[in-house]
């Protein structure tokens, strides 16, 4: 054996030291994780100007945050979120605003974007043209037996929902009628879906299937290039005031605030549309409860849903203010003044009380925040 193991020496170290030539910088199988660094920016794509280019976008779009959020002199990093919750939380609701409706789900556009696709692909409806850096998706046209002069089709679109993790799926309707042997044009997309019925049927054909399936979630890489730029933020005014800016039109900014204020125990004592104002009172569950007992409409009754109490939780940390024990909760019984007035790019919703007294030591960010935490 020791012959065999002078002939096998030499053969082990050539081996070893022939390896360079793969494995080393110039080797075949070289690390090959910082070339990135070598990486050049070339002009982007021209399109002729007679062709379309909607289709021709950025595939990962880095979006532009906000960093002016506001933060408190003593500031507790939260904990990283699960990168998917228990599908049961995942809550499919149909929102209208006049004639705007469309679907809220609890997911983030990365998840609702395979689930819409996989909604078309289920009942065998064509998809003519996706762009998953926009959110948009379009059906082929669709013929029908009972009439055969009838033909639509709709367009789907995932946006970034106002709350973290969250989307809002719009859906539109457009159609036209074709006679036996004529080679009719087919229309361009209008402002607004032709036929509303048929649009609401879609929706809630839609919403039924991501309700049903809310166990089957997965994630799009492509889809990830959906801006998923926040729409609601806690700011600082110029005179240095916490605010909550909100990238919302001010008709459905006026609805959801609406919606917040009942759902973060700010009973609606009155309001002025005209003027943006909606006069509150901040009470408990308990008050809630006994004023609905006494025969008041205001309020959802002495329990809380799910997500309530983890909102309350969350504000919890805010101590004094948002407390595990409301009855020492400071602002209990306080009544406010919340305004809200329109922007370039949305509207800025403040806070005061009604007593025209100053704030305490974080009243206001506490009321602005447990408002901020409900709007949708």
């Amino acid at each position: 054996m020791r012959p065999m193991s002078r002939l096998l020496l030499p053969v082990v170290i050539v081996t070893l030291g022939g390896c360079g030539w793969l494995v080393g910088d110039e080797g075949y199988f070289r690390d090959r994780g910082d070339d990135y660094r070598n990486a050049k920016s070339i002009p982007p794509m021209q399109v002729p100007e007679e062709n379309k280019s909607e289709a021709v976008s950025q595939l990962y779009v880095i979006p532009v945050e906000r960093t002016d959020a506001l933060l408190d002199s003593e500031f507790e990093v939260p904990r990283p979120q699960p990168i998917q919750g228990n599908p049961e939380d995942k809550v499919v609701r149909i929102q209208k605003l006049g004639e705007q409706q469309w679907i809220l789900l609890e997911e983030s556009p990365a998840e609702s974007w395979p689930r819409v696709r996989n909604f078309l692909i289920s009942n065998q409806i064509g998809i003519e043209r996706e762009d998953a850096g926009t959110g948009q998706m379009e059906t082929g046209w669709l013929s029908f037996k009972s009439d055969a002069t009838r033909r639509e089709k709709y367009r789907f679109r995932v946006e970034q929902g106002v709350q973290r993790a969250s989307s809002e799926i719009y859906v539109q309707q457009m159609g036209y009628e074709k006679e036996p042997g004529e080679d009719a044009s087919t229309p361009e997309w209008p402002a607004a879906s032709m036929d509303v019925e048929r649009e609401t049927w879609m929706i809630k054909e839609l919403a039924n299937y991501l309700a049903s399936t809310s166990g089957e979630s997965s994630v799009s890489l492509l889809a990830q290039g959906i801006s998923t730029v926040n729409k609601v933020y806690l700011v600082r005014d110029a005179s240095g005031q916490p605010v909550i800016d909100l990238r919302l039109p001010f008709d459905r900014a006026w609805a959801s605030l609406g919606r917040a204020l009942e759902r973060a125990n700010l009973s609606v004592k009155d309001l002025d549309r005209s003027a943006g104002v909606y006069f509150v009172k901040y009470e408990t569950r308990k008050q809630r409860a006994e004023e609905g007992e006494a025969g008041s409409d205001q309020g959802p009754g002495p329990g809380a849903a799910p997500e309530e109490e983890e909102k309350r939780s969350f504000l919890s940390r805010l101590n004094p203010w948002g407390g595990d024990d409301e009855d020492e909760n400071p602002a209990i019984g306080h009544s406010y003044r919340v305004e809200m007035r329109g922007v370039d790019q949305g509207v800025v919703i403040s806070v005061r009380r009604d007593d025209g007294e100053d704030f305490d030591e974080g009243e206001a960010e506490f009321v602005l925040g447990l408002i901020k935490a409900h709007l949708s």
